[in-house]
C-alpha cells in the first residue's frame, strides 16, 4: 500500500467507525452503504442527503464522490468534486476531495521506488505537498512546479497538474494554460485541459474558447468540449456548447458537442437543434443525446412524426433502453402499427433490453405472419432465458423450421434441461439430432456424459449426429468411449476421422497405439 493510500486508508475507517449504526437519514444510510461497500448504493443515498440536509451538503459531496470513484465513475466523480468546490469553497471537505483527487489514480508511478536522501519517494512527496498547498501556498508552489518539470513518471506529472488547477495563483495557472497550449505531449496537453475546465473559473473558460477556437487539432477540441462539461452543468456552458455546435463545421465534432449536451440534460437547447439539423448522423446523435439526458418523452414525441426509418429504430432503441413505465405498451402498440420489416426487427431487437418483454415476444410469435420475424421473436426468447415460454411454444407450434429455432434459443439460454425434455419425448429423427447439436454447442459440463449414454439407443442419424457434437466438444476421451462399443464400419471410420483432427494428447496417443499395432 502506498502512503497516500494508507493515510486514505487512516481516514476513512476514523470516520466510518463513528457513523451511527443505526442508520436513519440519507446521510446514515449513505454511510452504512459505505461500510458495506456497497458502492452504488452509497452514491445515491448521498445524492438524495444533499438535496435533504444542507447542513451536511458538502460532506454529503465528497462521500458521493468518494463512491462514484469506487464504482469506477470517474468524471461523474470529478463533476461532483467540482460542484463542492464552487458551493462550499470553504468547507474542510473540500481539502479531502483534492486529495481525493490526486489519490484516485490505480496505476503505479514508473519511478515509485525512487527516493531522495530524505526517504520521501515521489508518492510521499505528492502527498506532503497536497497538504503545503493547503497550509502554505507561496512556499509549496515552486516545488510543486519543480516535480511537474522533473518528474518521468505519467501518473506523477498528472497528480501535480491537478494540485495546480486547485490552486489561484496566478503562477499556477499560467503553468496550466502553457501546458494547455503544448502539443509536444497530446496526454499532458489533454489533462491540462482538463484541469481548466475543473477550475471553472472565468479565466480558465475564456483559455478554453481560446483554445477550441484557435486549434485544428481533433483532439484538442474534444478536450474542451470534456473540460466544459467539467466546468459547470449550469446554463453558461450549455450556453456556450450551443455556440460552438452552430459555427462547427466537422460531423464528427458535432455529434460530441450533442453527445456532451445531452449529458448535461440540456433537453431544452436539443429540441431546438433537432429541426435545424441537416446530416443525418447528427440527428441520429440528438435522439442518442435525448436518452442520455433520460428524454424519452420527446423521443415518443419524434415517433409520432419522424417518418425516417434510421431515425425512427434510434428513438426506439433510446425507449427500450429506457424501459419506463409505458415503454412496453407503447412499443407494442408501434409494432402493431409497423408496415416495415426493418422496423419490427428494431423493436424485437430492442426487447431484449427491457423487462416483462416476455409477452409481447410470445405474442409476435404466435401473430406474426412473417416467418422471419417469427424466427427473430423466438432467438430473443432465448436471450431473455425465458425457458417456460420456449418448452410451451416447442409443443405447440408445428412447422419445423420454427421448432428448430427453439432449440436453438434454447441453446442460447443453457437450457440444458429444456434440451434433454425434449429428446425423452420427441419423435423426430431430425429435430432429436439438432437437439443433440444443441447441448453440444452449450459446452455444459454434463452434456457429453449425458451424449454418451444416450448413444447405444440412438438411431443412424442421431449416431452421427452425437459423433459430430463429440468434436464439437472437443471430447476426445467421449470417441474414444463410443468406439469401444460401436460396430457399424461407417460410424467407426467417421470417429477415426474426428480423432485425427482433434489436436489432444488422448487421441495423439490412442491413433500411435492402433498405427502401431497395425504395423
Amino acid at each position: 500500500m502506498t502512503h497516500r493510500n494508507f493515510f486514505r486508508t487512516v481516514l476513512l475507517t476514523s470516520v466510518l467507525v463513528s457513523a451511527t449504526v443505526l442508520a436513519q437519514t440519507p446521510y446514515d444510510e449513505g454511510q452504512r452503504a459505505l461500510r458495506d461497500q456497497d458502492w452504488n448504493v452509497a452514491a445515491e443515498q448521498f445524492k438524495e442527503a444533499i438535496k435533504a440536509d444542507k447542513k451536511t451538503a458538502d460532506a454529503s459531496m465528497y462521500w458521493r464522490a468518494y463512491a462514484l470513484y469506487k464504482t469506477g465513475l470517474q468524471k461523474e466523480a470529478e463533476r461532483q468534486v467540482a460542484t463542492l468546490e464552487r458551493k462550499y469553497p470553504d468547507s474542510r471537505w473540500v481539502k479531502e476531495a483534492r486529495v481525493l483527487q490526486i489519490e484516485h489514480d490505480d496505476s503505479e508511478p514508473v519511478i515509485a521506488d525512487v527516493t531522495d536522501k530524505n526517504g520521501m519517494d515521489e508518492d510521499l512527496r505528492l502527498f506532503a505537498l497536497a497538504q503545503l498547498m493547503e497550509r502554505d501556498p507561496d512556499r509549496a508552489l515552486p516545488l510543486v512546479l519543480d516535480m511537474l518539470k522533473s518528474t518521468d513518471s505519467e501518473s506523477v506529472r498528472e497528480d501535480s497538474l491537478f494540485m495546480l488547477g486547485m490552486s489561484d495563483d496566478p503562477r499556477a495557472q499560467e503553468a496550466i494554460a502553457r501546458i494547455a497550449r503544448d502539443s509536444n505531449n497530446p496526454k499532458l496537453q489533454a489533462d491540462a485541459i482538463h484541469m481548466l475546465g475543473v477550475s471553472g473559473n472565468q479565466s480558465s473558460i475564456n483559455l478554453l474558447s481560446g483554445l477550441y477556437g484557435e486549434s485544428a487539432s481533433m483532439e484538442v477540441k474534444e478536450a474542451v468540449i470534456q473540460a466544459y462539461m467539467v466546468a459547470d452543468e449550469s446554463g453558461e456552458m450549455v450556453k456556450i456548447l450551443t455556440g460552438l455546435l452552430k459555427t462547427e463545421q466537422d460531423t464528427d465534432m458535432q455529434i460530441n458537442i450533442i453527445r456532451t449536451l445531452g449529458m448535461m440534460d440540456a433537453t431544452d437547447e436539443l429540441r431546438k437543434i433537432y429541426p435545424t439539423l441537416t446530416s443525418l448522423d447528427t440527428r441520429v446523435a440528438v435522439l442518442e443525446a435525448y436518452f442520455l439526458a433520460g428524454d424519452t418523452d420527446t423521443l415518443r414525441q419524434v415517433l409520432e412524426t419522424e417518418t425516417n426509418p434510421e431515425l425512427r429504430v434510434t428513438a426506439i432503441r433510446g425507449i427500450a433502453m429506457d424501459d419506463d413505465a409505458g415503454s412496453m405498451a407503447l412499443l407494442e402498440s408501434i409494432y402493431d402499427k409497423a408496415t416495415s420489416i426493418e422496423e419490427k426487427k428494431s423493436i424485437l431487437e430492442s426487447l431484449v433490453m427491457m423487462d416483462d418483454a416476455e409477452d409481447l415476444a410470445m405474442k409476435i410469435v404466435r401473430t406474426e405472419s412473417n416467418t422471419e420475424l417469427r424466427r427473430d421473436a423466438i432467438h430473443v426468447l432465448g436471450v431473455m432465458e425465458a425457458t417456460e415460454a420456449m418448452a410451451e411454444l416447442y409443443a405447440n407450434i408445428g412447422e419445423k423450421e420454427l421448432r428448430k429455432q427453439v432449440l436453438e434459443s434454447m441453446m442460447v439460454a443453457d437450457d440444458i434441461e429444456g434440451l434433454q425434455k425434449v429428446l425423452q419425448t420427441e419423435k423426430d429423427e431430425e429435430l432429436r439430432a439438432q437437439a443433440i447439436q444443441m447441448l453440444a454447442v452449450s459446452d455444459d459440463d454434463g452434456a457429453a456424459e449425458y451424449l454418451v449414454e444416450l448413444y447405444p439407443r440412438a438411431s443412424h442419424t442421431e449416431k452421427q449426429a452425437v459423433i459430430q457434437s463429440m468434436m464439437i466438444m472437443e471430447n476426445a476421451e467421449g470417441l474414444m468411449e463410443l468406439m469401444k462399443t460401436e460396430t457399424d464400419p461407417e460410424l467407426k471410420r467417421e470417429m477415426l476421422q474426428m480423432l485425427t483432427i482433434m489436436d489432444s494428447e488422448e487421441s495423439d496417443q490412442y491413433l500411435f497405439e492402433m498405427l502401431e499395432k497395425k504395423g
